[in-house]
């Protein structure tokens, strides 16, 4: 087993890679009492278009099908219940799917390691059929009613949507109920078995446990199963614009409040000797210097009650994109957009609130390892980033500087803007 050691911290997480291609990552923690399990597979909602595992023409599957086969991957053969099972050791789980990949979690204090096998054998097992296919479809299509009648979810769906023309991330992660009617089990396997394969997949534990048992035990578990040969997936290659696909929409939503986003579409490319890691680190900095509950711009807002409370922002990443989007629940929706334009058309970073936020920054890696959560998180998002744990991200932060920033500055059109508001009908 491998070690990683987090520079700065003091910190270790082990590695391994098994003989299947799964990967391993372990935390321990002598002094919880918890343990945290993710088994995540690179496959989400921007997974549309690729070549199946022993074909070879392109396959493009309805919307939705990441989500629907997370929701089916429990299903066992002799009927057992999984719910049942975790609860009589006192276990939670849980699964999600996002728009990169797919997690399935188990957490508790009891007999872990034993939990951590099973949920490998039902990850690792799935059992789709006509029946069962069919009864799922109406759960899923009553889900997507409720999130269609929530303006939040409408808000974020949109900001992707109409920021981005051909990507697959604007699309919505549980896709639409037409979507879900195209979805057999046939499909389902053929998601599966591409996807789903070791290789393409790993598993994260943090938490109070003897790491070399626990290692030896999955090893056992895995060793007893028969894979195919990995083979790479081969993805349908997109050509998204730099500019955003619709500028402004307002959409009819029965909420209290009107829902308003700022979305700004940063393109990577245009950012030259820079990696995207930084890219973002600095674009992170800058809008909480310029937006946080502390900025003289937020201040004065409230002041004037044009909002009540903080604006949010939240940043996504394509391979080619950065989204950055400012959130915020208010009226004056418009007085918000002009002065959220006038602040982006010629601010300038402080040295001094740009050297704050980077100790807060820093102070934020530095105690995220307080929580077995957190550090599975934060473990679980370096792979999806790039592939590895970034075990020195304290010094990355240590080298941002102000003359980097104006450079990168320069180089950004904050006028590639996209808004969306969500708000009753008058």
């Amino acid at each position: 087993m491998k070690k990683i050691n987090i520079a700065k911290i003091d910190e270790e997480i082990f590695y391994d890679k098994l003989d299947n291609g799964l990967e391993v990552f372990f935390y321990p923690r002598e002094n919880c009492q918890n343990v945290y399990a993710t088994l995540t597979t690179k496959f989400g909602s921007i997974y549309k278009s690729f070549v199946p595992i022993g074909k070879t023409k392109f396959l493009t599957v309805p919307d939705g099908i990441a989500h629907f086969l997370e929701h089916k991957i429990f299903a066992q053969e002799d009927g057992e219940d999984v719910a049942l099972f975790f609860e009589k050791s006192g276990t939670s789980y849980n699964a999600h799917t996002s728009l990169k990949s797919t997690t399935y979690e188990v957490s508790g204090p009891n007999n872990m390691i034993q939990n951590i096998l099973f949920l490998l054998d039902y990850v690792q097992s799935p059992y789709f059929t006509l029946e069962n296919v069919e009864m799922e479809k109406g759960i899923i299509k009553e889900e997507i009613n409720m999130c269609n009648d929530n303006p939040w979810n409408i808000l974020y769906d949109k900001i992707r949507y109409n920021t981005f023309k051909e990507d697959p991330i604007r699309y919505s992660i549980s896709g639409s109920t037409s979507d879900i009617d195209k979805i057999n089990k046939e499909l389902l396997y053929e998601c599966y078995n591409t996807f789903y394969h070791p290789s393409n997949m790993f598993l994260v534990v943090t938490g109070n446990f003897d790491k070399e048992q626990l290692l030896k035990r999955i090893k056992e578990n895995q060793d007893k199963k028969n894979f195919r040969e990995y083979k790479e997936v081969k993805l349908k290659k997109i050509k998204e614009p730099n500019s955003v696909y619709k500028k402004d929409e307002i959409v009819i939503c029965n909420t209290n409040i009107p829902k308003f986003s700022y979305n700004i579409k940063v393109p990577i490319d245009n950012i030259k000797d820079i990696s995207k890691r930084k890219l973002m680190l600095y674009l992170y900095i800058v809008m909480n210097i310029l937006f946080d509950e502390t900025s003289e711009f937020s201040f004065k807002l409230r002041e004037e009650k044009i909002i009540t409370n903080n604006i949010d922002f939240d940043m996504l990443n394509t391979d080619k994109h950065i989204l950055i989007s400012l959130i915020n629940e208010t009226f004056n929706y418009e007085v918000l957009k002009n002065r959220i334009e006038e602040v982006l058309k010629d601010f300038v970073v402080c040295e001094k609130s740009f050297d704050r936020k980077k100790k807060v920054l820093i102070s934020n890696e530095l105690f995220g390892y307080d929580s077995i959560v957190v550090i599975n998180n934060i473990i679980t998002d370096n792979i999806l980033f790039d592939g590895k744990i970034e075990n020195d991200i304290i010094s990355i932060i240590e080298s941002l500087n102000m003359d980097e920033l104006n450079k990168i500055l320069k180089m950004i059109d904050f006028t590639n803007v996209s808004t969306v508001v969500v708000k009753k009908e008058l």
